[in-house]
């Protein structure tokens, strides 16, 4: 992975773009000045200045986002993790419990989980943030799930959406989860502070597993 080196002027941003990368464990750097920035970084910056600056560096990749977005800082991360600038498949899941958790997956990557009450505007604000060539969104049919799922594909006929089967997502089921990939996730819960890790590990199931396609 390149080094990741952040260059955000304003204050707000700068705050959000930290506490996005540390929930997600991804390491990065300051911007001191072009002399102590790490040889082959991308730099992820708001501020044109240092856009020019760090672009007489052939060897730094600069990602410029003037406009302060998540798409932006999303960007700057698959540089780091060199790959094109998007996924290939950006898969949602959700459980539709007592509350609404979900998890949100890049490829094999894991860009987003926590929870929301309004659930049908954060998979929107989700499908518009994380660049992709593909777009899957799984929701639990328990509950409201078949309401929501149709929700969402009113308002994003682009995506693929598919209601999925709730049984057998518990933390004690693993049949068809790679147990690792899992319990790596569950350790970054940890970190993160999430006490209610079983609704997340179940959007995470719900992510993996087929359904049924909503058509309209």
């Amino acid at each position: 992975m390149r080094p990741l080196v952040v260059a955000v002027y304003d204050p707000k941003w700068f705050i959000e773009v930290k506490s996005r990368l540390r929930k997600r464990s991804i390491e990065f750097n300051y911007y001191y000045s072009l002399e102590e920035t790490p040889t082959y970084s991308v730099v992820y910056t708001d501020w044109f200045e240092i856009k020019n600056e760090a672009e007489s560096r052939s060897d730094l990749t600069v990602v410029y986002d003037p406009d302060r977005t998540y798409k932006g800082l999303e960007r700057a991360i698959l540089k780091c993790l060199m790959k094109e600038d998007e996924y290939n498949i950006l898969t949602i899941g959700v459980d539709t419990g007592f509350r609404h958790a979900y998890v949100a997956i890049g490829d094999s990557i894991i860009v987003d989980w926590g929870y929301e009450e309004d659930i049908v505007r954060r998979i929107l604000e989700i499908l518009d943030e994380v660049p992709a060539r593909n777009r899957i969104v799984r929701i639990g049919v328990f509950n409201n799930g078949l309401d929501i799922a149709k929700k969402v594909k009113n308002l994003r006929p682009d995506a693929r959406v598919e209601v999925v089967s709730e049984s057998y997502t518990n933390l004690s089921y693993n049949r068809g989860v790679d147990n690792s990939y899992l319990y790596s996730f569950l350790k970054t819960l940890a970190r993160s502070h999430y006490m209610r890790a079983r609704d997340i590990a179940a959007a995470l199931k719900i992510a993996l597993r087929n359904g049924v396609e909503i058509l309209s």
